[in-house]
């Protein structure tokens, strides 16, 4: 045996030199112990036929209970990563897994990808960053605030939808299906907010609303088919689009959402968010969805409206969506409970005609058939419990709360920047002096442990530099006066 090989009988300081300790702020010890275990294993740190020392060796070594000790140990010879021999011991099974390895400097791969790759050249597809947890003020879109999700009322709804009786309904391939029980609450609790009222053969259940519109841009996004998207607007819509043979062409917006423009006259279809706006969060009137849809009709359009933050405008007093004042079938409905409830969560959906809904299914299946089945149903159970609507209230209020001290703050450290925001909306859109480079300063705030957005990216030209987006959706509402003055520092120093 090779003297780096770890033996039971080594010094605790060994062992624990080898296993993460765990801690209670992580979760479960036993779980930690249990993932510390299987990675020593799998990267031959342990190696096969190598003898643990005893639980309560273990325990000591890592500062935990022996219990503890024991249940990891237990639930890996289940697992048949250890085995147990009768007065011998706990050992490491023999199962023929190969070391991993990392790459090296010495790499010779130089297959040239870049001229195969067909996505690389599209604008606003790049690798996602991370936000650094270390940093203070955080005025950054789509963050997840744990302060104020219901942490045990969704433990409680991924119980029940842990039961045996559930696990054997959602567990088993339902091909290309939703979950009828989801679906259900949408159609009961979640639809009727906007106006919508459809039946089970007019949803498909999504992966976000990022995954309704890909799937619509790819059914109707083709070639000879000229289709229009808001500028500025969403980045991911433009991104999406340009992965499409379609004409693609740039839609003019107001205080009123997207104008009924010439550039609009000229789609066959047309992605539109009536409120909130993405970015500049503009809730569309009564007057201009109606005169919207009777452009629509007139010109053979369809119209894609794409609900941005809507659940928090104002709850409870949404105004009808394009959908649900659709007489023709004309409008794909396209929304989302990640930002409603968690991004993390990833549930979406899309209302449309039933021969749409078809088709798109018939899409997704071709990518992953449906999301998680234990995911669908907890959600449902989070919504039939009235989880979801006092969840959904409880958001709203303190998005007002904060969205108050920021405009007070705003007005008081930059009063020369014009801000637009509509109540409900966790965001806002602040135009800056002409003078001011706003990716610039982004880069000066990120240094102080500021987060804040340029609106450079959400331009159809991206030669508008001056603009920022600003959110409220986690930042503690004691931070957000000072954050504002660091900003407003920066920019006069800039």
């Amino acid at each position: 045996m090779s003297s780096t090989t770890p033996r039971a009988t080594d010094p605790l300081s060994v062992w624990e030199h080898l296993l993460a300790r765990p801690e209670k702020s992580r979760g479960s010890l036993t779980m930690q112990l249990v993932a510390s275990l299987i990675d020593a294993i799998d990267t031959k740190q342990i190696p096969e036929g190598v003898r643990l020392p005893s639980s309560r060796a273990i325990a000591e070594a890592l500062h935990i209970g022996r219990n503890t000790a024991i249940a990891a140990i237990n639930a890996l010879v289940e697992q048949g990563y250890l085995v147990a021999r009768n007065r011998s011991g706990i050992f490491v099974a023999s199962n023929g897994a190969q070391p991993r390895t990392s790459p090296t400097d010495e790499s010779t791969e130089n297959f040239d990808w870049i001229s195969r790759l067909r996505l690389s050249n599209v604008v606003g597809l790049k690798e996602a960053r991370i936000e650094p947890s270390s940093i203070a003020y955080n005025f950054k879109y789509g963050q997840f605030d744990l302060t104020t999700f219901p942490t045990n009322h969704w433990r409680q709804c991924e119980r029940s939808a842990s039961g045996v009786t559930e696990i054997a309904e959602w567990g088993r391939d339902a091909f290309d299906r939703d979950d009828l029980s989801l679906v259900e609450s949408l159609r009961r609790h979640v639809l009727p907010n906007h106006g919508i009222w459809a039946e089970p053969d007019e949803i498909l259940v999504t992966l976000g609303g990022q995954e309704g519109r890909y799937l619509v841009a790819q059914l109707l996004s083709t070639r000879g088919v000229t289709v229009g998207y808001e500028d500025p607007g969403l980045p991911d819509v433009k991104a999406i689009l340009a992965t499409t043979p379609s004409r693609q062409v740039a839609l003019p917006v107001d205080d009123d959402g997207v104008c009924l423009s010439a550039e609009l006259k000229q789609c066959d279809v047309a992605f539109v968010m009536p409120g909130h706006h993405c970015p500049t969060t503009a809730v569309m009137s009564p007057e201009r969805r109606q005169a919207l849809l009777q452009l629509a009709k007139r010109r053979d359009m369809i119209l894609v409206e794409d609900t941005y933050e809507t659940e928090l405008l104002s709850f409870g007093k949404t105004e009808p969506s394009v959908k649900s004042i659709d007489k023709e079938g004309r409008v794909i409905h396209i929304g989302s409970l990640s930002k409603s409830v968690a991004p993390g969560l990833r549930v979406g959906f899309v209302v449309a005609s039933p021969v749409v809904i078809r088709e798109l299914r018939s899409i997704r299946r071709l990518v992953h058939r449906h999301p998680p089945g234990n995911i669908q149903r907890a959600l449902a159970m989070f919504i039939d419990r009235g989880y979801y609507h006092s969840y959904i209230r409880e958001v709203s209020r303190t998005s007002n709360e904060r969205a108050e001290v920021f405009m007070r703050s705003v007005a008081r450290w930059l009063p020369e920047a014009q801000v637009k925001h509509s109540a409900g909306a966790a965001s806002f859109w602040l135009e800056l002096g002409t003078d001011v480079d706003a990716t610039a300063l982004c880069a000066e705030m990120e240094a102080q442990s500021v987060l804040i957005e340029s609106g450079e990216r959400f331009f159809f030209d991206r030669s508008r530099r001056n603009f920022l987006r600003m959110a409220v959706s986690q930042i503690p509402i004691e931070r957000i006066d000072p954050g504002i003055q660091k900003v407003a520092r920066s920019i006069r120093r800039l």
